[in-house]
């Protein structure tokens, strides 16, 4: 932990995300030692602001410890410390080589304290705090919303539309939505769209980050408030 405090983690997640005068990226991912797991992770956005947890950089991270052979040969599970608690990572091998990467997210929260969000929660049983959590509307910008609002370790509030995503106005509605009042860390803000029983469209607005092409716990608190 002291060797890591000497690093100013921030700033050179600004630099080198910056997509002019940097790397480009989302996010920086910072490998480290932990006592709790069989990797440490920090998640740094392209803001500087430090997140939680993220469901693609973990995989990302799992993917990089493998290709290093940091990872004992045949291993099919590792696990990682984050912010929000360690996860644990599957690693499907053929022939030697990665096929896939399955992490699990974690328990979803719906508690106001854990999302975390400054709304009066309700004290009638676990179902009817997940309601309230799913029922908050909220207008922005003359758009009204309703905000699905859950946290897979990391704030998410989750819009469902009934119409094609690419007419929704994300660039304008997405920094509004982030920085309100009553979301004390910020939140990411997940537009969807239920296609059919199996299948859901989104696009993602990243706290500390913007619109990007995917987000594993955005997809996750989706599927959740689905």
């Amino acid at each position: 932990k002291a060797a890591d405090d000497r690093h100013d983690w921030s700033r050179l997640a600004r630099e080198i995300c910056d997509r002019h005068f940097g790397i480009g990226a989302d996010s920086l991912l910072v490998l480290l030692p932990s006592l709790k797991a069989d990797f440490g992770m920090r998640i740094f956005d392209t803001d500087g602001s430090e997140a939680e947890a993220c469901g693609n950089g973990i995989r990302c991270l799992a993917r990089y410890v493998f290709e290093r052979n940091l990872v004992a040969p045949g291993k099919k599970v590792i696990t990682v410390e984050t912010l929000a608690g360690s996860r644990t990572v599957r690693l499907e091998q053929r022939d030697g080589r990665l096929v896939r990467i399955q992490a699990n997210m974690g328990k979803p929260e719906f508690a106001a304290g854990k999302i975390p969000v400054t709304l009066a929660a309700e004290q009638n049983g676990e179902v009817d705090i997940i309601n309230h959590m799913l029922r908050h509307r909220v207008s922005v910008n003359g758009t009204g919303l309703l905000l699905n609002l859950v946290s897979m370790g990391n704030p998410h509030a989750v819009h469902f539309l009934d119409r094609e995503l690419a007419d929704f106005p994300l660039q304008r509605v997405g920094p509004v939505v982030e920085n309100l009042a009553i979301f004390p860390n910020r939140t990411n803000f997940m537009l969807a769209r239920v296609v059919n029983r199996r299948q859901i469209e989104m696009r993602a607005w990243e706290r500390g980050v913007g619109e990007t092409l995917a987000c594993g716990s955005g997809a996750s608190a989706a599927t959740v408030a689905a």
